[in-house]
């Protein structure tokens, strides 16, 4: 019960992030994340173009590789483009918490302050801890995550039909909605001082929260990839079709920009909910927002998490 509880915890706190960003003015930091996903967009198409071109050069002139050597070449070539490719596509959304994580820092910081008046001195040296952090856990979810889907894939190929559709289609799609959410609570945990260590435990106890968090944040990524591909996949005299597809791709590219934005707002919302970030000791208090009134949830308080962890 408790992990449908924090489940509808993330998704309730998504709307209410929406709305708190535009509330408080924090929409201009969306600028950020839409640099981020088209400079990912293009280097994914930069790839998969130059994979193409070095496919059809074997295919369509191997007359012309003279050698073992020059064909081996060729295939390596091929083979890092394809790996290339992959990561700016199924990866994609690390590259964006990792490469995003100095103005998910803030954002988080900005929405705690609002909320509870809580004030982190900026500091260079902790900038610098905070992003080596997040490029170090990341890297870590990014492993655990690629060998768990490996290992599910490879048992989805001993299946057929459904079973292996959903083992090899749907469940690594899943497992990355808690890994994704992991990283958003992280930016919290961290403010919280815990170590990547407690992180690990504390998201454990929160499943719930995480793929709440994870889930919608990827999902407007991957919706954003199938409506491209779809328009792509149009013929060029489907007029109608380019122009529905190309609106659905365009907004649907608009959301997956948004999505780390409101992602980490909701974060920091579901976590004052369930650990009230006001008694976060390593803090320094202020004044909170007038009219800013969060309800609190029974799930626990900061010292019986802490009492988990330990």
């Amino acid at each position: 019960m408790k992990f449908f509880k924090l489940l509808g915890i993330g998704y309730k706190n998504y709307w209410n992030g929406l709305k708190f960003v535009f509330k408080h003015k924090l929409y201009w930091f969306v600028i950020f994340p839409i640099l981020l996903f088209w400079g990912i967009f293009e280097l994914g198409k930069y790839f998969e173009a130059l994979e193409g071109s070095v496919g059809y050069h074997i295919k369509h002139d191997m007359d012309q590789i003279a050698t073992l050597n020059g064909l081996t070449w060729m295939t390596l070539k091929m083979i890092f483009y394809q790996k290339m490719y992959y990561l700016f596509t199924k990866f994609a959304l690390y590259f964006v918490i990792i490469l995003l994580s100095p103005v998910l820092a803030v954002v988080s910081e900005k929405v705690e302050a609002i909320l509870t008046g809580n004030k982190y001195p900026w500091n260079f040296l902790q900038l610098v801890k905070d992003i080596k952090r997040a490029i170090r856990l990341n890297l870590r979810l990014m492993l655990v995550e690629y060998t768990i889907i490996l290992t599910v894939i490879v048992i989805g190929m001993f299946l057929d039909g459904a079973a292996n559709f959903i083992l090899v289609y749907v469940i690594p799609i899943i497992i990355g909605f808690y890994f994704y959410g992991f990283g958003f609570i992280d930016y919290v945990n961290e403010r919280r001082r815990l170590n990547i260590a407690q992180s690990i435990h504390f998201v454990g106890r929160h499943k719930g929260l995480a793929f709440a968090l994870g889930s919608i944040f990827s999902l407007c990524f991957y919706s954003f990839n199938y409506s491209w591909k779809a328009f792509l996949a149009l013929n060029p005299n489907d007029t109608d079709g380019q122009l529905l597809w190309g609106t659905i791709a365009v907004l649907s590219f608009i959301m997956a920009a948004v999505a780390p934005l409101i992602a980490i707002t909701s974060s920091t919302l579901s976590m004052h909910e369930i650990v009230d970030l006001g008694k976060n000791k390593y803090a320094v208090k202020g004044e909170k927002v007038e009219g800013e009134d969060t309800e609190k949830e029974s799930i626990g308080t900061e010292n019986e998490v802490n009492k988990e962890e330990e």
